[in-house]
């Protein structure tokens, strides 16, 4: 990593100057620097603040006492033996070569710098020497070995991706605690070398600061080229580039390095303003996959930036990035866990952090709407999960909670009027080309709530899914789709690679036993998941919109497949039958823009046992086949389906076709029903065990259901009813088919709920102007989407339902809507005499 390109050659030269400089101490004392310290996460101006909120408020003096229980055992046996204790730090790494997954001690080192920090968060609020001192020698461990090295070569655990998200700027946060302290006449600080105190060398621990920026900016590397793709490492680094900057004595030196971050960027560490801020779309959110989404780092620096140099005003030109700190709460399933698509882990949440950082910046600068927006936020948050509970702990990566509650926490009123509804039916994320439908309920939804994704794209951390699918219900995620492993090195494996990030590992369709992504333009070298967006093509209500209809809902995604030569359309739809019970309509279209010679339709459900019925009650006759023995050819084995087991095959039957997943751990079922018509193929399948899911079932192998469709399958499109139930027996008694001549344009769907009779006729076409007649039920339909129910009670009430999800007319037996300009409408006819 030693080498200089000639057009860093000048500034390697003028650094070269600057490091002479640091080891002559008076030219240090004679040019005070203008920035006073703290000044990272709060001024010494601001202490009176601090203390009144730790005075007032429980959760303040909570967070504070923890932070004393976090560092007390360990300062003492530092007092009680500083050879022992700093002796327990591991080597640091001679360079920065080490392979991410042959690091060993990033853990540890950042256990001991995490220490520091906290301990010198103490020392701020309390001036109580000992925990400075156990800082200072901490860090001076570090400081005085680092420093002896240059940028290129200073490392600590030998990974740099690892140690700026951890020592680094933990090292940083100490130092700034503490800076005033360190610089005291008379100050001592441990050295392991010399087993014993000896005088501290400010010029030592600035020539340290210096070389870990450098190993993080990487001047002495390539430039940056603005507005390039990038992926997530320069926003987890960014916090340890900005907080040594920071810490830097010389002003020129620290406006330059300042630049270097924010303005110009390198190769390395990219430019904040010109490279990653410009990464976020229209809706404000960092575009990867749902956990990695959250890049709370962005608003934190931010505001951090705003605090030190508010002439920028940085905050005025990204308030949409403000506005999408909102946007993820409308991403929870019922149980609160979230949607899952590309590499994300479904319990990782970062929203309160965003709203914290919101809420200081907005508090700050005197935004209003922002501030009672990220309030009841949070209000609503805590009620949720039963009040405020802050917790310290010294983690290895991002480790800023203890620091961001206690200094930047926010007392939130126990009343607040209005709150915000983050569980609006339609909520469409771009950048993932993915869209959540939803139909919660007042009482117990986490039991009878229905919510799904449908989607897929390109994005870092993304998947090649072609138009995958999600469903949660009866309290679980039951068709999951393929998340992240628990470790970095399980991501580098086979299963993952070969299976869990390709179509197979995912719930879509695979067009001629051949559908996969590219390897060029894919966010990671031969990973080959590069695939089109897809596009939101209608749905109702609009994103984060209120609905017209209580019970139906629907979206639809449209994807033009130019890596697979492909047309693909996927509808979504939830529909309420009772409180107690609904359904999920899903509609897949697909065609080869070429030969059309089979399409196969795979679906992913969690639990003990499958049982696959004819229609006329019977197992399905099935037999051993080895047909989704084979891949492509290509380097990940694409689709993926030679990870699928005990695969046994049905002969060609148009028969319908019902499926029962039954989930025994507390009695739950998920219930599939494929109505008649067309000649399929059914296989049964098992998978390698499904992640980011309910924990008795983390070590099961997943169900899987293959519909083979030889030929097209748009004009004959795979349509599946799911109803998740506590229930072993369905409350929907028969799902057939609804045709205009020989396409196939939705479905009938008969239920019986506690004794009444609901028939919904599902109407689902390719567009919006399509005239759909049928003359044998009287309907007659103009549009995309749309629902005839009727509901006839136990006392033999009657009444009709007319839903307009997209169109512009529907009439039933002499009933009429229209839809005027909205293109959308409902309406109940009671038809009871």
């Amino acid at each position: 990593m030693n080498y200089i390109t000639s057009k860093y050659r000048n500034n390697f030269l003028r650094r070269a100057f600057l490091l002479i400089l640091l080891s002559i101490n008076f030219i240090f004392k004679s040019q005070a620097q203008s920035l006073k310290h703290p000044i990272i996460w709060i001024t010494e101006d601001e202490k009176e603040e601090i203390y009144n909120k730790i005075g007032e408020y429980g959760w303040a003096q909570e967070l504070l006492d923890q932070t004393y229980a976090t560092v007390d055992k360990k300062v003492d046996l530092h007092k009680a033996a500083p050879s022992w204790w700093i002796s327990k730090i591991p080597p640091l790494a001679k360079d920065d070569n080490i392979p991410e997954l042959k690091v060993k001690t990033v853990h540890q080192h950042g256990a001991f710098t995490g220490q520091a920090a906290h301990a010198a968060l103490i020392y701020y609020l309390t001036g109580k020497d000992e925990y400075a001192q156990y800082a200072a020698d901490i860090i001076w461990h570090y400081g005085s070995e680092l420093s002896t090295r240059e940028g290129h070569n200073t490392s600590i655990c030998g990974y740099p991706f690892y140690d700026a998200r951890t020592s680094y700027g933990q090292i940083a946060i100490a130092y700034d605690f503490i800076y005033n302290w360190l610089k005291e006449p008379n100050r001592k600080v441990y050295s392991l070398s010399q087993k014993n105190y000896i005088d501290y060398d400010n010029a030592v621990m600035q020539k340290a600061v210096l070389n870990m920026t450098d190993n993080i900016l990487q001047e002495y590397g390539r430039p940056d080229v603005h507005g390039k793709f990038i992926s997530n490492h320069p926003v987890l680094t960014a916090p340890g580039a900005l907080f040594l900057i920071l810490c830097l004595e010389n002003d020129k030196e620290r406006e330059h390095l300042f630049d270097v971050f924010w303005e110009e960027g390198t190769y390395h560490q990219n430019s904040f303003k010109n490279t990653i801020l410009p990464m976020f779309g229209e809706q404000g959110i960092w575009p990867e996959s749902t956990s990695y989404s959250f890049m709370g780092n962005i608003t934190m620096i931010l505001n951090i930036i705003d605090r030190i140099k508010p002439e920028m005003n940085v905050y005025k030109d990204y308030k949409n990035i403000l506005e999408g700190n909102f946007l993820f709460d409308n991403l929870r399933y019922p149980d609160r866990r979230f949607v899952s698509y590309g590499d994300t882990h479904r319990k990782n949440d970062g929203t309160e952090k965003l709203y914290r950082y919101t809420l200081n910046l907005a508090q700050r600068r005197g935004l209003k709407d922002f501030e009672h927006k990220a309030q009841v936020a949070l209000k609503q948050r805590y009620d949720a999960q039963g009040g405020y509970k802050p917790k310290v702990s010294v983690n290895t990566f991002g480790n800023y909670g203890t620091f961001t509650n206690l200094l930047w926490g926010s007392n939130i009123p126990d009343v607040i009027e209005g709150e915000i509804d983050f569980q609006k039916p339609t909520v469409v994320i771009k950048h993932a080309g993915v869209v959540l439908q939803r139909n919660y309920v007042d009482k117990n939804n986490e039991e009878y709530g229905l919510c799904g994704v449908i989607g897929g794209a390109h994005y870092v951390h993304s998947h090649a899914t072609g138009i995958s699918m999600e469903l949660y219900g009866a309290g679980y995620v039951m068709s999951p789709q393929a998340g992240l492993p628990t470790s970095v090195a399980q991501r580098r494996i086979p299963l993952h690679e070969h299976y869990f990030r390709l179509y197979a590992g995912n719930n879509t369709v695979v067009v001629n036993g051949s559908s996969h992504g590219l390897d060029e333009g894919s966010w990671k070298g031969r990973a080959n998941v590069w695939q089109n967006t897809t596009v939101n093509v209608a749905s109702e209500p609009l994103h984060l919109e209120k609905p017209i209809a209580q019970n139906f809902n629907f979206a639809t995604q449209h994807l033009d497949d130019n890596v697979n030569n492909a047309v693909q359309e996927r509808t979504l739809s939830t529909i309420r039958t009772s409180p107690t019970t609904g359904y999920y309509f899903d509609m897949f279209r697909s065609k080869s823009l070429g030969e059309n010679k089979f399409h196969d339709y795979i679906y992913h459900n969690i639990g003990d046992k499958m049982t696959v019925l004819d229609e006329e009650g019977k197992k399905l006759k099935t037999k051993s086949t080895d047909k989704y023995q084979n891949d492509i050819g290509d380097q990940v084995q694409s689709p993926g389906w030679r990870y699928f087991e005990d695969t046994k095959s049905s002969t060609s039957t148009d028969q319908s076709i019902s499926v029962r997943y039954d989930l025994n751990e507390d009695k739950k079922y998920m219930h599939q029903f494929l109505p008649s018509g067309i000649a399929r193929e059914y296989t049964t399948a098992l998978a390698p065990p499904s992640r980011d899911i309910n924990e008795a079932y983390l070590d099961k192998k997943t169900k899987v259901l293959v519909v083979r469709q030889k030929g097209e399958a748009w004009d004959r499109p795979f349509i599946s009813i799911y109803e998740p139930s506590a229930s072993k027996t369905s409350s929907i008694r028969n799902v057939t088919p609804l045709k205009d001549g020989e396409a196939i344009i939705g479905a009938k769907v008969t239920s019986e709920v506690e004794g009444t009779h609901i028939v919904d006729y599902i109407i689902c076409a390719e567009s919006s102007d399509v005239h759909y007649t049928n003359s044998d039920l009287y309907l007659q339909f103009i549009g995309r989407f749309g629902i005839v129910r009727e509901t006839t009670t136990t006392s033999g009430e009657q009444e009709t339902a007319l839903y307009i999800g997209e169109g512009q007319s529907l009439s039933f037996k002499g009933l009429k809507l229209n839809s005027g300009s909205q293109n959308k409408a409902f309406k109940i006819f009671n038809l009871t005499q």
